[in-house]
């Protein structure tokens, strides 16, 4: 068994994976709770994971509805979490998302049809680990708070 990462650590590789992450799932529920994960593009602004859909999807219906999500990136291995609250929709005219999220993801959803929004996701909760022996104390923010 290898050393243990501190939590510092594991923030830093959470900071470094969503910085090249360029696609991850996404876990909405209906109000009554009924569950829906698809594979989505997301781009990390240093603040909020900002992720493109058709207004009309079933995601976007489940986060106006429910604003509370998950996203998962990573493999078992090495598995980050991240609780989120969702904002409000944002049109994807909106120049400073769009450029940025063109960059970071390659590709540029004002370009591929009719309908289509960001949706800027807040991390309220963060946990990172690396197998059952980083179960414990896999928290790296709390409370939209990154711990320390």
């Amino acid at each position: 068994m290898s050393a243990l990462r501190t939590t510092e650590a594991r923030k830093a590789d959470v900071l470094a994976a969503l910085g090249r992450q360029k696609d991850v799932w996404l876990a909405t529920a209906d109000r009554s709770g009924r569950p829906h994960i698809i594979a989505v593009s997301a781009w990390w602004n240093g603040e909020q994971v900002v992720v493109a859909t058709r207004g009309s999807s079933r995601t976007a219906r489940n986060l106006a509805a429910n604003p509370v999500a998950r996203l998962a990136l990573g493999s078992p291995a090495d598995a980050t979490l991240i609780d989120v609250a969702a904002a409000s929709p944002v049109p994807v005219d909106d120049e400073d998302l769009a450029s940025g999220f063109t960059t970071a993801v390659g590709w540029d959803p004002r370009t591929v049809g009719e309908g289509w929004v960001f949706i800027p996701l807040e991390p309220v909760r963060i946990q990172a680990y690396r197998g059952y022996d980083e179960l414990e104390g896999r928290d790296v923010m709390k409370a939209s708070r990154w711990l320390s």
